[in-house]
């Protein structure tokens, strides 16, 4: 799936260039990327910039990395399409039923994965699917306060 490396900018700048031209995607992987994109047109404008798409933007009042969340989303897709681990489907369809939107959930999951994603890359560690688990298992929709009572 995605990762944080060359390989995945190259290909999601190329999945950009490829919409904004009306082109289809060139495989499923592609498609997947298009899809992510569809999540969040307010990147659509830094994608062609490429390094703007790089580093941390203000969009929609907060600071946003779009290379790293479209690749955190699609991280956190592929543990959804395979069901591993578990316990992430388990956590969106928990939060779901619970009164929280789809987006969202994602984002929540994405939130906990991508802290103890970089926590291990600047420790040099390994990632902690224990820590992963227990974090997920943790959230509550009403942490969330109104943003659940508004679906």
């Amino acid at each position: 799936m995605l990762r944080f490396d060359k390989e995945t900018e190259q290909r999601i700048f190329r999945v950009a260039e490829a919409r904004a031209q009306g082109k289809p995607q060139e495989d499923v992987v592609d498609d997947l990327i298009s899809q992510l994109m569809d999540l969040h047109p307010e990147f659509d404008e830094l994608w062609p910039e490429r390094e703007g798409a790089l580093i941390a933007q203000p969009v929609n009042g907060q600071m946003v990395h779009p290379f790293v969340h479209l690749v955190l989303h699609g991280i956190i897709a592929g543990q959804l399409i395979n069901a591993r681990p578990e316990f992430v489907k388990e956590t969106q369809m928990r939060l779901m039923a619970s009164g929280l939107d789809e987006h969202e959930t994602l984002h929540t999951i994405m939130s906990v994965y991508g802290d103890l994603y970089f926590r291990g890359v600047r420790q040099e560690g390994e990632f902690d699917e224990w820590e992963y688990y227990t974090r997920l298992s943790q959230i509550l929709v009403e942490d969330f306060g109104e943003q659940a009572d508004e679906t």
